[in-house]
């Protein structure tokens, strides 16, 4: 049992150590470089979208559309959930019937 517990704290601190690393340098980085994090997010949004409107504008524009869709389609497996199980239910009424 002891030495399970020893091969535990070994393996969490082999995986824990070079990733709090990891996690503090990136911290640090997107820290001093921001702003310019920012700005290229900016004008890649505005480089792929028609007319340069940018990408918040675009997907502003057309989520209802796409709740539409989603709504749309969770009604028709609704339907198909609600029609199977009365399928099921009617061939046990008429399998008892003929027993």
């Amino acid at each position: 049992m002891r030495k399970v517990q020893i091969v535990a704290v070994f393996w969490t601190m082999i995986l824990a150590i070079p990733l709090t690393a990891l996690a503090l340098s990136l911290l640090a980085y997107t820290t001093e470089n921001l702003t310019q994090i920012s700005t290229s997010v900016v004008n890649f949004s505005r480089d792929v979208t028609a007319g340069g409107r940018g990408l918040v504008l675009e997907i502003a524009q057309r989520w209802p559309e796409v709740a539409g869709m989603i709504i749309g389609q969770i009604v028709i497996l609704m339907i198909l959930f609600v029609a199977r199980r009365n399928g099921k239910v009617e061939e046990s009424k008429s399998d008892n019937l003929h027993q």
